[in-house]
């Protein structure tokens, strides 16, 4: 027994070092999590920003609670509700004003049941139907379908939610109900002598209420009418709250189903078994040594469940997760396999390819043979690539919630679309001021962006009328200069160069070329989906190692320039004819959720930087300066990996070709545009305008 209790723990040690090596530690998790929030803070922020604040989101799943690796590649799940909506369980919880939904829980399974729609003035049952998401019962009662929420193109139904095609994000859309589940109250008051979780949790827990998502039970015959009731808060909350071995734990149960049972048995039915079995054990057992043990005995529970085909849900026990979705012969298998593996003293953990686990630890095992010659990362690359993506994910999904806002008050009147701005800035401001620690770091980030943009749009006026750039602009500008490594002062550039102030212009684009280090600052764009590599994402180490996102933000990022049209007197001509690149056919046909940023002019920062360069030396007479911006701009449209929108570029450098009076060269760029994007680009026109030069 000792020497077995001994190779336990030696195998137990390994596989934590190599748990460790790819990136599942206290560091990392952490980074996972803050990162999440901040998502989750950006999305409430679009909302509240926009005057649309009876919108939230949150963000669950293995992403935000840091239990993924790269190989297990979770997708992110977001759960969208509105404040519009109340969902009671007591007329005492009515609110008058909103969409008042009382829950029914009569002839429904466990952990499930059907909304009754209540007047909104008095808090009775309403009798008649609002519209065809309804439908009445057998009793005559006024029931709202789960079937309300139509997909939106390209989407897919999966589960309760609506997933992307590629099922990388899943999208639910809850309901509401501010109290804890009556169901769910048992578990308040259940104790062990573990005390997991203490009473300060539970009350932290519960506090967060619950939703009800749209899916009813697989087996009900009247599916359609039942929602399930969700306490993904307080499941969030728990997961939170375990140590590092635990979610060592849970991240291998999760490797073992992909690997051995094709994923039959889920993640949150893994996620179940794990929050029982810290409950009943002690806090003492799980230490790294006895991981191995840990999984074992989390394999025996969840074997268990599956042989007498019942896993009661964490928080209302009388829900079986596996009611109505395995068959007898699945569930044998299942529990030959698990069985197998236990017996093996979990050694199949070796037959894990993901993240390279099984060649991982037989390395360490056999430090002088390497099965199948394989080299793999070290634990400092895969945490860097960790957060590479992290960052890259968050910056990106910044400039995005940017754009939206623009977009939202872009259809005003320009008077009004100022003060609008000018309100969702101090909306933001006070969203930093009051909020939580991520809420602070979203705020922060997006902040400058709307105040370059402010400052730009109040120049462009000024320079419509023909005066000079007020200091309110100039403030603005300024507040926003710091947005990145270079769009905001790109921004400012192009404001001081089309104003005639041509000399701070070369000035502030002489700081941005210092300030641009091509081989630590990454471009990143909001309005394409472009695909990098994450090795090739150029994050610098000492910034990746930091907390501090606004740090990294200003060394290491370069968003696009973004230019309204009513930002257009800020632009010079050469960029400006990107703002009419659609045909009539072509802006009937696109997809406005998407595509409104092309009636903008969009560039990225560094040949935005070297055409604003050569136009400006042009200005000053300084041909060798010309030249040299040219030469450069060649070189980066060439060369530049990352360029999002390498066909403004090529249009940009094709009008310094008209100016060099080079148009043989101009139509070459014209074409290499055109072929790079064939429909909604500008370069039609100027072909069209060589070929009259021509003639």
């Amino acid at each position: 027994m000792d020497r077995l209790a001994d190779e336990l723990r030696d195998f137990s040690l390994r596989l934590s070092r190599v748990l460790d090596d790819i990136g599942v530690n206290e560091r990392t998790v952490m980074m996972r999590r803050r990162t999440g929030l901040i998502f989750e803070s950006l999305n409430t922020l679009e909302r509240y920003v926009t005057n649309n604040g009876d919108l939230t989101m949150f963000m669950f799943g293995s992403q935000t609670e840091g239990s993924t690796t790269l190989g297990l590649n979770s997708d992110r799940d977001t759960l969208i509700y509105s404040n519009r909506w109340n969902i009671i369980q007591d007329l005492c919880q009515w609110e008058q004003g909103k969409i008042n939904l009382m829950m029914l829980r009569d002839n429904v399974a466990p952990g499930y049941c059907r909304l009754q729609m209540l007047r909104s003035d008095i808090p009775v049952a309403r009798e008649d139907l609002p519209d065809d998401d309804y439908e009445y019962d057998d009793e005559g009662r006024v029931l709202m379908k789960n079937t309300f929420h139509d997909l939106q193109p390209g989407e897919i139904r999966h589960g309760p939610a609506s997933s992307d095609a590629d099922l990388n994000s899943d999208y639910v859309l809850g309901l509401p109900c501010r109290s804890w589940p009556t169901e769910a109250l048992p578990w308040v008051t259940r104790t062990t002598a573990h005390q997991w979780p203490g009473r300060n949790l539970k009350c932290f827990s519960v506090n967060g209420g619950c939703f009800v998502v749209p899916t009813g039970h697989c087996l009900s015959e009247t599916e359609r009418l039942e929602w399930r009731i969700s306490t993904s808060i307080a499941e969030r909350c728990l997961m939170f709250n375990m140590n590092i071995t635990q979610i060592r734990c849970y991240v291998v149960l999760k490797m073992i189903m992909k690997t051995f049972l094709n994923g039959i048995v889920t993640s949150y039915q893994c996620k179940t078994v794990l929050m029982y079995l810290v409950e009943i054990t002690n806090s003492e057992l799980w230490r790294e040594e006895n991981l191995i043990s840990c999984i074992i005995m989390s394999l025996r529970l969840l074997q268990l469940c599956v042989f007498i085909n019942n896993c009661p849900h964490y928080f209302i026990p009388e829900n079986n997760l596996l009611d109505g979705r395995l068959n007898l012969e699945t569930r044998q298998n299942i529990v030959f396999m698990i069985g197998n593996i236990i017996d093996s003293k979990c050694i199949a953990i070796l037959g894990i390819e993901m993240d390279n686990i099984g060649d991982r630890l037989y390395a360490i095992c056999n430090p002088f043979i390497r099965r199948n010659s394989i080299y793999f990362m070290s634990p400092k690359d895969v945490c860097l690539n960790i957060y590479r993506w992290l960052q890259h994910d968050l910056y990106k999904y910044i400039h995005i919630s940017f754009l939206q806002i623009v977009n939202g008050l872009d259809n005003h009147t320009h008077i009004r679309n100022c003060d609008e701005m000018k309100d969702s800035i101090r909306r933001t401001l006070k969203f930093r001021e009051n909020g939580s620690c991520s809420e602070r770091a979203a705020a922060e980030m997006l902040a400058p962006l709307l105040c370059t943009t402010l400052g730009t749009k109040l120049a462009s006026a000024d320079i419509s009328r023909g005066w000079c750039i007020s200091a309110e602009s100039l403030q603005w500008l300024s507040f926003g200069i710091d947005s990145d490594v270079a769009s905001g002062r790109l921004k400012l550039a192009s404001v001081l160069f089309c104003s005639g102030d041509i000399h701070r212009s070369s000035v502030t684009l002489h700081d941005v070329e210092q300030r641009y280090d091509t081989r630590v600052t990454e471009p990143l764009c909001g309005c394409k989906d472009f695909r990098v590599n994450i090795s090739s994402l150029r994050f610098s180490d000492n910034c990746l190692l930091c907390y501090d996102y606004k740090t990294t933000l200003n060394i290491n990022v370069a968003f696009e320039v973004v230019f309204t049209r009513e930002e257009k007197h800020c632009v010079p001509n050469g960029l400006k004819y990107e703002m009419f690149r659609c045909t009539e056919e072509e802006h009937r046909n696109r997809d406005e959720n998407h595509d409104y940023w092309m009636d903008w002019a969009v560039v990225d920062s560094l040949p935005y930087l070297y055409y604003l360069q050569y136009m400006t030396y042009r200005r000053l007479d300084n041909r060798a300066g010309q030249q040299r911006a040219l030469g450069r701009l060649i070189h980066t449209i060439d060369t530049e990996p990352h360029l999002h929108h390498r066909e403004t570029a090529l249009n940009l450098l094709g009008q310094c070709m008209e100016i060099e009076d080079r148009l043989m060269d101009a139509f070459t760029c014209y074409r290499r545009s055109l072929n790079w994007k064939s429909t909604h680009n500008v370069a039609r026109w100027h072909i069209v305008n060589l070929l009259y030069r021509f003639l």
